[in-house]
Parts: structure tokens; sequence; C-alpha cells
């Protein structure tokens, strides 16, 4: 069996790519530039889901996928029925759960339509809707640096989920019979950013301070750099979850075989403090 692992460099893109080789699976690891890609023993293509001039050889004698979601997935969801490929692990979110009915062109609207995209086009889909990763404790590394974090919703909650994870989940995907199904995956605890922040200053040792902004100044000051629906989204999902728990799936447990990893966990095994 042969899999195409799309974003071979990102974090879950790499455990996939480890968690499928050390299983014996021949895995071609995409990216836009292959020469960055590590020497670990995948087979190194050049793919950008937004190019479908580069489909062709990447998915060339490939059983299955892992991918992750594109500006518009359906050319290249066209694209993998007609190499023959029947069975996709999409790295989906949570907002497609937490937003019904999402605004076009919001985070739950963009990962709905790939999810669409995928099971239009024939392909029996695995999509898997993690919630926040452990790894966007990176949006604070300036704040982290300086010794406070500004926050518009330190309350707001979630279930930081370590990237291993969902790499993790997914080779289990990979490795099974083909299922067509939505798999909700968390951390295994929920945790408010606040909580959060405490534990990186725990772990870094020193105190970090957390200071409440304004939701309205904080919401102007992301609208520079990002687009108006995403931050729709972002700052309604952390208004709707100030003070309120979120909800902690056993998926990954349920799927691997071993508990899900804790943010603590996450904090002294991958974060480098930066």
């Amino acid at each position: 069996m042969t899999v195409l692992v799309t974003g071979a460099r990102g974090a879950v893109g790499s455990a996939v790519r480890s968690g499928l080789l050390a299983a014996g699976v021949d895995v071609r690891a995409a990216g836009r530039d292959p020469s960055v890609l590590p020497d670990d023993g995948s087979a190194r293509v050049a793919l950008d889901l937004d190019d479908p001039s580069s489909y062709g050889p990447a998915l060339d004698g490939v059983d299955r996928v892992f991918v992750y979601v594109a500006e518009d997935l359906r050319p290249f969801a066209r694209a993998m029925a007609d190499a023959g490929v029947r069975h996709a692990v999409l790295l989906s979110s949570e907002s497609v759960l937490t937003e019904p009915e999402p605004e076009p062109g919001g985070i739950a609207a963009h990962h709905a339509d790939a999810e669409t995209a995928l099971r239009g086009a024939g392909i029996t889909t695995t999509a898997l809707r993690p919630g926040a990763f452990a790894g966007n404790t990176g949006q604070w590394s300036r704040g982290i640096a300086a010794g406070f974090v500004e926050l518009p919703f330190p309350r707001s909650a979630t279930t930081p989920i370590d990237e291993r994870d969902i790499g993790d989940v997914a080779v289990a995907a990979l490795l099974a019979d083909p299922v067509d199904e939505s798999v909700h995956v968390t951390g295994p605890e929920s945790l408010t950013m606040a909580e959060q922040v405490a534990q990186v200053a725990e772990r870094l040792g020193r105190p970090i301070e957390v200071r409440a902004v304004d939701p309205d100044v904080a919401r102007e000051q992301m609208a520079r750099f990002v687009p108006s629906a995403v931050v729709d989204s972002l700052f309604r999902y952390w208004r709707d979850t100030d003070g309120v728990p979120a909800p902690v799936t056993d998926e990954v447990a349920r799927r691997t075989g071993h508990p899900a990893r804790t943010y603590r966990q996450w904090l002294t095994e991958v974060f480098t403090g930066a």
C-alpha cells in the first residue's frame, strides 16, 4: 500500500509520516518544495494543492491519502478519484460541529466544503475534526517572551490536542479498512486560555501575566491581518465558550490504544519556549 501524505513537513503531517513508516507502509511525502522534507525513507514528491499540474505525478500509484484543507479542494478530490484513490483521511476541524450554519469564508465553512468535496468525488472519507492544537501556543510567543499574554476571553475553554495524537489517529484510520465517518478528536482535558498560559509559565519556571483586553479592540487588531470571516469565527467561538467547559472525547484512546497526551505533556516534550 502506498499512502500520499500532504503537508508532510507540518506537525500533524510529520506524525502521520513517521507512524506510517514505522508500520512498514510505503510513504510518499508531499510538499511544495520536496527538497526541504526530511530524508527518512519516504519518497519525496512535489505537490501544491492549488496547482493542478502537480497532481498527476504525486497521485500516480497511490492507494490512500492524508490531506489537509486547501483553498478549494474540489480539483484535487477529482484528481484523486481519477487516479483510483478511494480512501482519504482529511484534517478537518471541530468548527464544523460548533458552527452548524457556518458563515461563508469562515473556518467552519472552509472545512465543511473540503469534506463535501472529497465525498462528492466518491472518495471514502475519514474526516478528523480536532479542536485547538497544542501547537497553537505559538500564537502567544511574543507575549510569553514579554512576560504577559493579552486575551480578549481568558476564560474561553478548549481541549488542546497534541498534534502527535492527531497523527496517531490518522495513521490508525489509514491502516484500517476504509470507513466514511467524521471523528471529533480532542485532548484529554478542558482548559481555559488562562489555565494554558499558567501551565506555560510553570513549564518555563517564570511568571506570565494574563491581561484581559477589550474584545472590540482585540478584534480590530486581528482584522488588520486576518480575513474578516475568520476573525468572526474565532471571536464567536471564544465568546460562546467563555466560562463554558469544552467537550472531551475518548476517540484518541479508542482508536490508538493509548491515552491522549495532556497539554502538560506537550509542553514538557515538544514546547521549546519560543
